[in-house]
């Protein structure tokens, strides 16, 4: 995976396949508006029918770089990207999802200040479901689980994601075999060669599109939902390989954060009447048992 490599630069990859216009515009324009200029867009049309041709031009900017290749699948498509670009930082962002203003500028500093290969920061997990025209935001919470994700890599999402391009030559290339879980995979192998730093600020926006009812349109995310089992099956084989990440001082750390939680709930209890929380007290003795 050796490549000259351009200073500081960044390289952003976008995979796409038949995305929605209007969002895929809104996020090359989070990309155009980032204060840390020195970056290089790859959009991948990985076999899709959509003609991007005309947003390519709208936004006529010579960083954006854009190639169509055969329907191979996500993976493939990171791995054609790869393959095309040359800088020394990889970041990502899927076609539907956004960048707040900072999010390269306050990850590639603290990279150069701190030495660090790969970095992930906090981002917005926002549910919307379409009404008309228009996307009706339902909830948001932060994408990142706590001690559970920075040590097991769980719930850290590519578009908050950034890495040198020297832990390719570490941790090889994206698994071309997998159908998600496919930067999981990757940030796991990363972690086994550097440490993951994580930066406690929001910086983008990772959005799950909800159908009529609800259900999650995602076509990754949809999965889960719509096989239960090999979604379940695909958590096992994944957290079974976070053991190998974990040493005796992270297993201290989930521990604590529990019993933080755990004393939190207490005083939230404590402060309400026994009326309110005698059924909620008795479900969660019920999950703690």
């Amino acid at each position: 995976m050796s490549h000259t490599v351009i200073t500081n630069s960044v390289d952003i990859i976008m995979p796409t396949y038949n995305p929605d216009l209007g969002l895929i515009k809104r996020a090359i324009t989070s990309i155009i508006n980032q204060t840390y200029e020195e970056w290089n867009l790859y959009i991948i049309n990985d076999g899709g029918q959509t003609d991007l041709s005309d947003v390519i031009k709208e936004f006529n900017d010579k960083r954006i770089n854009f190639y169509a290749m055969p329907h191979k699948g996500k993976a493939a498509t990171l791995n054609f990207a790869l393959s095309k670009s040359a800088g020394k930082y990889l970041a990502y962002l899927d076609d539907d999802d956004v960048w707040y203003p900072n999010h390269l500028e306050v990850v590639i500093s603290y990279m150069e200040r701190n030495n660090a290969r790969f970095v992930h920061t906090d981002a917005h997990e926002v549910f919307v479901k379409r009404k008309g025209d228009l996307l009706k935001e339902v909830s948001r919470r932060n994408l990142n689980r706590g001690v559970v994700t920075d040590k097991t890599m769980w719930y850290i999402s590519h578009i908050n994601a950034v890495h040198e391009r020297s832990l390719l030559d570490d941790a090889g290339v994206y698994d071309e075999e997998r159908k998600f879980f496919i930067d999981w995979d990757m940030f796991q192998r990363f972690a086994k060669h550097t440490k993951p730093h994580h930066l406690k600020i929001f910086t983008c926006e990772h959005y799950i599109y909800l159908d009529r009812q609800r259900n999650k349109a995602n076509i990754i995310s949809g999965i889960h939902g719509s096989d239960p089992e090999l979604s379940k099956k695909a958590h096992q084989e994944m957290f079974l390989r976070s053991f190998e990440l974990l040493s005796a001082e992270d297993f201290v750390e989930f521990i604590q954060e529990w019993e933080d939680k755990d004393q939190t709930l207490e005083m939230i209890f404590s402060s309400l009447s026994w009326r309110i929380t005698k059924p909620i007290r008795w479900i969660y003795n019920k999950l703690k048992d």
